[in-house]
């Protein structure tokens, strides 16, 4: 009995010295985040031990060795704020350790890591491409999200902070991302108890690039028979061409046509599969940067869609030798008012007629011209629109082709001593409608005895300066005109002496 009495005596000896030495609990780091303003760490934790006086924050190596960072004083100093540490450039590790008087010190507390955001980022990506680490000890930690400030540095205008969502399991996110922007980001992780903790900050200037604002299709002309001439305008020096599409409805579908390559200030691109006398095209523009980003523009200062336009169009209702009669049509796709003109071609010299109307049958009088005979409609801006510009476009033309007419004749006496009929010509009535020219005579035999490309040469009635045979000759004419259109005519000649 004496014996149990001296073993219980010594057991509660012995606990009472395990109680009275007993090291303190390893103190409870709730967050570490980054300070944006200096770039290095705080950590902040909770103490559960009475006796406390300090504590010793550690950090881990590169080598993953714990090494001792500082020493914090204090029971209730549980906040420490690290000069050397390197969260801009990768995930830093941090431990707290308590210690009381009697130089007992707690085990190291869980190790927490600070957040690491990075981006995969090259010139002229549209998306930025971040990823994370998770903040894996975080006291109770339940959302993170994505913080994003933008400056555009053209305007310099500083948007509003940004918020988005992002899920607990997710490190990856892309952000799409806009043109000479710098973009201020970080990645914060929330907690129940309403602690946050910060990642480093990005600063990213992604490429700096002039973005058009708008797409002007400022003519649609009509340049030949088969072809039509798109002209587009933008405000932006970094574009690489322009993409134009076409459709044959208005508001129908629309297949890519081709690029509207940079010539002086003006997208050009010929469209040379068109019928432009049978049908009207409607064509849209859509400018495409440097970086192979294209637009969708729509307006430009308030106006209805100036990136979509079409032909004009003169509308044939008949054609004779003496009339052409036409119906306008209109092209309301200018910036500022225009109006409507009527002209004439003849033999390719163009002739202004009148002012016309939209939707309005006109006849023009042909009678006296001959040749290549067109009319055709052209529409003007009336002044200088808002880019300063002040355009003109052709509509299609409603032609005929009116042979010249010839006086041939049939006999002739040179040097008979009359001082009549002493050479023999042509005499061609509408000269300006030849394009090409050639007259052959022969005699009766198949011998050429006289050849002439000039219209307006005349056979004297001699072969190398040797006066000819009275008798029959005959002659071949080969006349081009109107648009290649060709004219033949033979027959008989009389010479008489």
């Amino acid at each position: 009995m004496q014996i149990l009495k001296i073993i219980i005596f010594i057991s509660l000896l012995l606990n009472s010295l395990l109680v009275f030495s007993q090291d303190p609990n390893p103190p409870l780091i709730t967050h570490i985040s980054v300070n944006h303003d200096i770039q290095q760490v705080e950590i902040n934790w909770v103490n559960s031990s009475p006796n406390v006086i300090g504590y010793v924050v550690y950090f881990e190596d590169i080598s993953g060795l714990w090494i001792p960072l500082d020493t914090v004083l204090g029971i209730n100093n549980n906040f420490y704020l690290t000069s050397y540490a390197n969260p801009q450039q990768q995930i830093e590790k941090f431990s707290v350790v308590a210690f009381d008087n009697d130089g007992n010190s707690s085990v190291r507390s869980e190790a927490h890591s600070t957040i690491f955001l990075n981006f995969t980022y090259e010139n002229c990506d549209t998306n930025l491409f971040l990823n994370w680490n998770n903040y894996l000890n975080m006291y109770f930690v339940n959302s993170y999200q994505l913080k994003v400030i933008r400056e555009d540095l053209i305007s310099g205008i500083i948007s509003q902070e940004k918020t988005i969502p992002i899920s607990l399991l997710d490190t990856l996110f892309s952000f799409p991302i806009e043109y000479s922007s710098k973009y201020t980001m970080w990645i914060e992780a929330l907690s129940s108890l309403n602690y946050t903790s910060k990642s480093n900050q990005l600063q990213i200037i992604t490429t700096e690039l002039d973005v058009p604002t708008y797409s002007y299709i400022n003519r649609v002309s009509v340049i030949d028979e088969n072809s039509i001439e798109i002209s587009v305008l933008s405000d932006s020096e970094d574009l690489s061409h322009v993409n134009l599409y076409k459709s044959n409805l208005e508001n129908g579908f629309q297949f890519y046509l081709g690029k509207a390559n940079l010539v002086n200030d003006e997208f050009i691109r010929v469209d040379p599969i068109v019928l432009p006398d049978r049908n009207v095209y409607y064509y849209q523009s859509k400018p495409v940067d440097i970086c192979g980003k294209e637009y969708n523009l729509s307006k430009f200062t308030g106006i209805s869609d100036v990136s979509k336009s079409y032909n004009l169009k003169l509308d044939e209702i008949s054609v004779s030798q003496e009339f052409i009669s036409v119906k306008s049509n209109d092209y309301d796709n200018f910036l500022s008012n225009s109006h409507l003109e009527i002209w004439k071609e003849v033999n390719e010299k163009q002739t202004y007629l009148q002012d016309a109307l939209p939707n309005t049958n006109y006849n023009i009088s042909i009678i006296n011209d001959l040749g290549r005979v067109c009319t055709y409609l052209i529409s003007t801006e009336n002044t200088n629109n808002i880019l300063n510009k002040k355009d003109t476009v052709y509509s299609n033309k409603v032609c005929i082709s009116k042979s010249p007419k010839l006086y041939i004749p049939n006999s002739f006496t040179p040097k008979n001593n009359d001082l009549k009929n002493n050479t023999w010509k042509i005499i061609v009535y509408g000269k300006d409608a030849i394009s090409s020219f050639n007259l052959k005579i022969f005699n009766r035999w198949g011998q050429l005895m006289f050849e002439s490309n000039n219209v307006n040469d005349e056979w004297n009635g001699t072969t190398n300066n040797l006066p000819s045979e009275e008798g029959v000759y005959f002659y071949n004419i080969q006349i081009e005109y109107a648009n290649e259109q060709q004219l033949h005519d033979s027959g008989s000649i009389f010479l008489l002496r």
